[in-house]
């Protein structure tokens, strides 16, 4: 029987609603949502190679940018 390697990527999204990031400028959100990621990942004994892509919105841009209106 031959011998395999493999290698696996797994794409994942963490979603963080209802206000449960407060900042005061867009880029201070990506950072904390990313710190956050990053901490939630870790926590579940996971790792991650590269740098999170973020994407932050606030309530009122929620529904014109997510639902493309």
């Amino acid at each position: 029987m031959a011998k395999w390697n493999a290698s696996v990527s797994v794409m994942i999204s963490i979603d963080y609603y209802d206000g449960e990031i407060e900042a005061e400028t867009e880029e201070e959100a990506e950072q904390i949502a990313k710190d956050k990621a990053m901490e939630d990942i870790e926590y579940n004994n996971c790792s991650c190679d590269s740098e999170p892509i973020v994407c932050v919105w606030t309530d009122n841009e929620k529904g014109d940018e997510k639902n493309g209106n």
